[in-house]
């Protein structure tokens, strides 16, 4: 059955009809000019992607579309150009080939071997046309990162260059049962990479056309990095020479995921983030490291970036009692810049661990208790 769209407009309403697309090219042309309708979020990611190629051409032919995600991540998008199983074989084997052609990229050599070219391309959006790198194309989205968040973005950038683990999104009107048993197979056993069918809708009527997007198979789910060169737990806690601080650091991870807090492994160590409603990506509200850290965090830190909480209005008065309980807690160390975050050395981390537990107990008792929309 067609599904169908009410639409309205200066009080009056328009009846809107799923309806063929004149082609599936002509549904590209929406997609590549619109990335936006691509469904992030049902992929997993937190925002609109930025469109990092359109037709770039690439060793084994020219990707339709090569967007970054605020995580890191990297979505490989192919359109499939016809009805039937071949020509969704062909889509599907070309998205695999250009991942093998990224695979294995240093950021640097990602950067000008893909980006700037895409950048000074006729396929580059206004917007982003005079960019001068990934990096300046990353400050003119709308993301409003922090150091933190800008870091692990890089760091999961090149894991995800490295590792060959690239969201791979198969396009097009229509698609089969036997696609999606082709896809549930890939995802169950592949290491590395997920793959998605992404169907692209259009509504018409009274003279107008709307566009739709959904993901119809490829649920996202999270898995393990895999040996990228980022630290993992076990690793870390070897790495502490004094076997009370050990067991201290233990205690603390064990209770972060009883708690159902995330902890997300860089190359030296760990964020500790809370789920917030305002957006996918988590929160980070404490980093553990072995000595100095990221940006001015040392050691066992709790707190949170500024520039990271203005994405997550919903809990700031939640976060912002933390981290003044934070402050409150014995022999807590101010961490100079713009954080707003207090460390605990080796020594000063086992005598505070109690009251550090305490108050992530009670900021997560209290988002939990948060009002649900609907």
């Amino acid at each position: 059955m067609a599904r169908r769209v009410l639409a309205t407009l200066d009080g009056k309403a328009f009846d809107l009809v799923e309806t063929p697309a004149e082609s599936e090219h002509s549904l590209q042309e929406i997609v590549k000019q619109h990335p936006q309708l691509i469904p992030a979020e049902d992929l997993g990611l937190d925002g609109d992607l930025l469109v990092l190629g359109r037709e770039t051409t690439l060793q084994s032919g020219a990707i339709d579309l090569l967007c970054l995600a605020k995580s890191g991540d990297l979505v490989l998008v192919e359109f499939k150009t016809g009805p039937q199983n071949p020509d969704f074989r062909a889509a599907l084997a070309q998205l695999i080939d250009y991942g093998s052609d990224l695979w294995g990229m240093t950021l640097e050599d990602f950067d000008r071997g893909v980006v700037q070219r895409y950048l000074t391309s006729q396929h580059a959006t206004a917007e982003y046309k005079s960019a001068n790198g990934l990096d300046d194309a990353i400050s003119r989205t709308g993301w409003k990162l922090g150091d933190e968040e800008l870091e692990s973005l890089r760091t999961r950038l090149a894991d995800v260059l490295l590792s060959g683990d690239f969201k791979f999104v198969v396009a097009a009107q229509r698609f089969t049962a036997a696609m999606s048993k082709s896809l549930d197979y890939l995802n169950s056993t592949a290491r590395f990479g997920r793959y998605y069918l992404v169907q692209v809708i259009k509504l018409a009527g009274n003279q107008l056309s709307a566009y739709s997007a959904q993901v119809v198979a490829g649920t996202a789910v999270t898995r393990p990095l895999g040996a990228t060169g980022r630290m993992n737990e076990t690793d870390f806690l070897a790495a502490a020479t004094d076997d009370v601080y050990r067991d201290a650091l233990a205690d603390l991870f064990s209770t972060v995921k009883a708690l159902g807090l995330a902890m997300s492994w860089g190359t030296r160590g760990v964020s500790i983030r809370i789920k917030t409603p305002d957006r996918v990506e988590p929160l980070s509200i404490g980093w553990v490291f072995h000595g100095l850290g990221w940006n001015t965090t040392r050691d066992v830190t709790f707190g949170v970036d500024p520039q990271s909480m203005k994405g997550t209005p919903t809990v700031e008065p939640l976060v912002d009692a933390f981290v003044a309980e934070m402050a409150k807690v014995s022999r807590a160390r101010k961490v100079p810049g713009q954080l707003q975050a207090y460390s605990f050395g080796p020594t000063e981390f086992i005598q505070a661990q109690p009251s550090i537990v305490a108050g992530m107990e009670r900021l997560v008792e209290s988002v939990r208790e948060l009002p649900v929309d609907g």
